[in-house]
C-alpha cells in the first residue's frame, strides 16, 4: 500500500482525469466520497451515481464510509463568509483521518481540477490536516485537465453539475443566472 492515495472526490467527473493522471505517476488510486455539503438530497444522488458509474468503468476501488448527512457541512459552517475554506477543512479532514485509520500513506481531492474552486485555500487547509492526521497530503494543482474531464465526463454520459454542491452556492448561481437574464448579455 506504499503508493496508495485516497482520493476525495467530489464527483464522477471530476475523477476522469485527476485518477488518470495519479495513476500515470505511479499511484495505485482509492476514491472516497464524502460530501455532506451537496444539497439537495437528489443532487448529492445524480453525483454519487456518476461517482460509482465512473469508478465501475475504470475498475477503482471505492469508499463511501459515511451516509448522506448535511446537518455535518452545516455544523461545520458558522461563517457565511467562510463558508468555503470551512467546507474543505471538512471534507480533508475526514478523507485524511479515513486514510490514516485504513492505512492510506497519501490523500488530495479533485477539488483541485475545478477553475472554481480556491486553490490557495485548499492547498493550506490540506497541508494543515496533514500535520494533525499525519498522513501525507499530495498538492497538486489539476486544472490542466479540466477540459479533458469535461470531455471524458461527456464521453462517459456522467452527469455533470452546475454549481459547486452546497446551498449557498446554488443560490448564488441562480442569482447570477437571473442578474445576466434581467440586464443583457453586455452587462456583467
Amino acid at each position: 500500500m506504499d503508493n496508495t492515495v485516497l482520493l476525495h472526490t467530489c464527483c464522477g467527473p471530476c475523477a476522469t482525469h485527476v485518477a488518470n493522471a495519479l495513476m500515470k505517476e505511479g499511484f495505485e488510486v482509492v476514491l472516497f466520497f464524502y460530501n455532506p455539503n451537496i444539497h439537495p438530497f437528489d443532487e448529492y444522488v445524480k453525483r454519487y451515481e456518476s461517482f460509482v458509474e465512473y469508478a465501475r468503468y475504470k475498475g477503482l476501488k471505492v469508499e463511501t464510509p459515511f451516509a448522506y448527512n448535511p446537518l455535518e457541512f452545516f455544523e461545520w459552517i458558522k461563517e457565511p463568509e467562510e463558508r468555503c475554506v470551512r467546507c474543505y477543512e471538512m471534507r480533508l479532514s475526514r478523507t485524511a483521518r479515513w486514510a490514516r485509520e485504513q492505512g492510506y500513506p497519501f490523500f488530495t481531492t479533485t477539488l483541485t481540477i475545478s477553475p472554481y474552486q480556491d486553490l490557495e485555500n485548499i492547498f493550506k487547509v490540506g497541508e494543515k490536516v496533514e500535520k494533525r492526521e499525519r498522513v501525507v497530503f499530495l498538492k497538486k494543482n489539476f486544472r490542466s485537465g479540466f477540459t479533458e474531464s469535461v470531455k471524458i465526463s461527456r464521453e462517459l454520459g456522467l452527469y455533470r453539475q452546475n454549481y459547486c454542491g452546497c446551498i449557498f452556492s446554488k443560490w448564488e448561481g441562480v442569482k447570477r443566472r437571473i442578474w445576466k437574464s434581467l440586464t443583457g448579455p453586455s452587462s456583467s
